[in-house]
């Protein structure tokens, strides 16, 4: 997938100028409440024009103002999720997802592999007023799939959803990256629900892209904002395995020679999640000490944020660690030295 953009559009508070290219996988696109992401999320899909600029998707046009080319939102092969969901109430959960198929004649997705990715068979014949916020949210999904689209927007998909509902949406959500492999674009002004699918952010303020990149390659940049931003560490979960009533051993999807402990089960596919505020430093592993979670790895880089440190320590399980001047002076620590990171089971959270 490639989607290359250069647009320009004049808002009340600022002009919005930005360009840009995105290559397949997921992209969290992330900024805070008038940055300038519901204009670009409209542009993008075709529901407003840019006062100048071009789109193309796969090397298709879709907007050359220049050339007076705008493809209609419906022929873009974009499935778009919206923030209100968008369901027609009048049809029953069935209908509603059939009606993504209007515009498409070639299916690449069919309805019953939508209906079994989301878990939406018990909700065919049901109408939108008789479901949850989360239901609709999955019908909205699979409403778009159905599009066959060869990208997938979803505006704030988190917004209005309790933290239950959200913790229940996130696997869904993981289901599709992991087995349709359509490139999605995921807005959102919540930097932690962002991670939880990606850590390719692209950063807008006030109608412009600060920072384009993996996260933490950001920092330097923009580790003010990142921090405020509630900036978290994240581990795929490959399985666990109860140790002792209470404690678990997590194994992480992406080293599974690290195992985690955590005082609740995570199933396969799930995401642990751990605030760089709660990681100490420690010049060797400490013994007969209550904490249950001692990784060793290497500093590779200390990057100071305002009156904090954040520390990338690189090992069988990358970590960022925030820590106080004052730390770093008492170990001497420097980038390149070897260090233990402890972290409490209670810390981390799903």
């Amino acid at each position: 997938m490639s989607l290359e953009f250069d647009l320009e559009l004049p808002r009340r508070d600022f002009l919005l100028k930005i360009d840009g290219r995105f290559d397949g996988g997921i992209t969290g696109i992330f900024g805070h409440s008038g940055a300038g992401k519901t204009s670009f999320f409209h542009m993008i899909c075709g529901l407003e024009k840019p006062r100048s600029g071009t789109i193309s998707l796969n090397g298709q046009i879709l907007t050359d103002c220049e050339r007076k080319i705008h493809i209609p939102a419906h022929k873009r092969r974009m499935g778009v999720v919206f923030q209100d969901k968008r369901l027609f109430p009048h049809m029953t959960v069935r209908e509603n997802l059939l009606f993504g198929t209007k515009y498409r004649k070639e299916q690449r997705i069919a309805l019953s592999e939508a209906v079994d990715l989301l878990d939406l068979a018990p909700l065919l014949d049901s109408y939108p007023r008789g479901i949850s916020g989360g239901e609709e949210q999955r019908t909205a999904i699979g409403r778009a799939l159905l599009t066959s689209p060869e990208l997938l927007l979803l505006d704030e998909p988190f917004t209005g959803v309790d933290n239950s509902r959200r913790i229940t949406m996130l696997p869904y959500l993981k289901r599709l990256r992991d087995h349709l492999k359509i490139p999605m674009l995921v807005i959102s002004h919540d930097l932690p629900d962002i991670q939880k699918l990606t850590s390719t952010i692209f950063m807008m303020e006030q109608g412009r892209c600060s920072g384009y990149g993996e996260i933490f390659d950001l920092f330097d940049s923009r580790g003010d904002i990142l921090s405020r931003s509630g900036m978290v560490n994240t581990f795929p979960v490959a399985g666990a395995e109860e140790i002792s009533p209470g404690l678990y051993d997590c194994i992480v999807k992406e080293s599974p020679r690290v195992t985690i402990k955590a005082p609740f089960p995570s199933e396969k596919g799930s995401t642990l999640i751990l605030p760089p505020r709660e990681i100490s430093l420690a010049r060797s592993r400490i013994e007969n000490i209550t904490i249950q979670n001692q990784i060793p790895g290497r500093i590779t880089r200390i990057i100071p944020v305002e009156n904090r440190l954040f520390c990338r320590i690189e090992g069988d399980l990358p970590l960022t660690a925030e820590i106080t001047r004052e730390g770093v002076q008492e170990l001497r620590l420097r980038e390149g030295e070897e260090v233990w990171c402890l972290f409490k089971a209670h810390a981390l959270s799903g």
